[in-house]
């Protein structure tokens, strides 16, 4: 099956699918002999204009006969001819699906990006909690030792955490 068949075979099972036509380019037979010095003054015939028994049949005509034919090869050349129409079809298809899908993905992930950098700028940082410089356990070990009240759970009172904080130069003067 040559190339020609086969866009002609895509062409009649995908007809709504865009293509960039290519450019048709005149078959033109050169030689040395052709140069401008030795050109012949007389013009060379023209080839005739393709006659409606050259124009290739449409594929869907195409496999019917290849169908009907009554050659056994005929029909298994129609039946594969079909088989890969199908499978190009749905390649075709799945491989646009994942474009559009990819285009998606990526639009999605600036309009995300968009937003947290929005996010970010709204929201602006939090504040952490100073860091101890106590261990809660052992300010009310120590507290109830020297009978200070303190809660069971919770802030330790700011006195209590005074007192242990200058715990140090009490018991040093001692």
């Amino acid at each position: 099956m040559t190339v020609a068949a086969l866009l002609a075979l895509v062409d009649e099972e995908l007809p709504g699918i865009p293509r960039h036509p290519a450019p048709r380019i005149p078959r033109t037979h050169f030689s040395a002999k052709d140069s401008p010095m030795n050109a012949s003054p007389v013009p060379q015939p023209r080839p005739a204009e393709p006659t409606p028994t050259d124009v290739l049949p449409t594929v869907g005509a195409l496999i019917a006969w290849a169908h009907a034919h009554p050659d056994k090869a005929v029909r298994r050349l129609g039946d594969q001819a079909h088989l890969a129409l199908g499978a190009l079809r749905t390649r075709h298809h799945d491989e646009q699906e994942l474009a559009k899908v990819a285009a998606e993905e990526a639009e999605l992930e600036e309009r995300l990006a968009a937003v947290r950098a929005r996010k970010a700028q709204l929201g602006g940082q939090k504040r952490k909690a100073p860091a101890r410089d106590y261990d809660a356990a052992e300010v009310r070990a120590w507290a109830q030792a020297h009978n200070l009240s303190v809660p069971a759970r919770g802030q330790l009172p700011a006195a209590v955490l005074d007192a242990w904080r200058a715990r140090d130069t009490t018991e040093a003067d001692r």
